[in-house]
């Protein structure tokens, strides 16, 4: 399954990440009870990936390592993550109210999102609609200046997901973004220390720094 990886400009803007199927990459995206593992499991595959990232010797090599960090933090930050899988079938469900029985060949289980919010054509201007989500989200579909609508799902004050024509893409809460911070206070130091150089300036986060990739799920 072939799946898009690539950065967005901001603090608090994470990851453009979508599955061939159109569907959100739950790998790479924290929500809730995707926390798997206790803290100290973590924090231990955490200064792992630091030393192998300090020691990389190709830029291959680093992708891969950059990419498990990624699946790493996102199982790390769950834990004070928004539910962002039950939102999204949430989202899924008012959609397929709102299209009726207008469902394509497939079965209902397999339509994304997005071919719901595709099929939305004649029901009205969705943009004019707001859905009130199960968990206390709110859906909204935006207008796409390709055509089309979008999707704009909202929790805890946060764009904690959506899909405005790129991508897959979320946006973290306070709680997210104090716990990534930690994540990276964790790798920097172990990274740093690998480097056998204590004094290396801390390194930001590369997901506001590295072009776009692709991975295979």
């Amino acid at each position: 399954m072939g799946v898009s990886v690539g950065m967005i400009n901001s603090n608090k803007n994470q990851l453009i990440t979508s599955c061939s199927s159109g569907e959100p990459n739950w790998s790479y995206i924290p929500s809730a009870s995707n926390a798997t593992k206790a803290e100290a499991e973590y924090v231990a595959e955490i200064k792992e990936l630091a030393r192998r990232a300090a020691t990389a010797k190709s830029t291959a090599e680093r992708d891969v390592i950059d990419r498990k960090v990624l699946q790493l933090r996102a199982g790390y930050l769950s834990d004070v993550a928004p539910d962002r899988k039950r939102l999204y079938q949430s989202a899924k469900n008012a959609m397929s109210r709102n299209n009726g029985s207008n469902t394509k060949c497939r079965g209902i289980g397999e339509l994304t999102l997005l071919d719901f919010l595709e099929q939305s054509e004649g029901h009205g201007s969705l943009a004019d609609k707001q859905f009130a989500l199960a968990g206390g989200g709110m859906l909204t579909c935006p207008i796409l200046t390709t055509g089309g609508y979008g999707a704009v799902i909202e929790c805890q004050g946060a764009k904690v997901l959506s899909n405005t024509g790129n991508g897959w893409s979320y946006e973290m809460t306070p709680a997210e973004l104090a716990k990534k911070k930690q994540f990276y206070s964790i790798y920097w130091s172990e990274y740093r220390s690998a480097k056998g150089n204590s004094e290396l300036a801390a390194l930001p986060d590369y997901l506001e720094e590295r072009n776009v990739f692709d991975a295979k799920a």
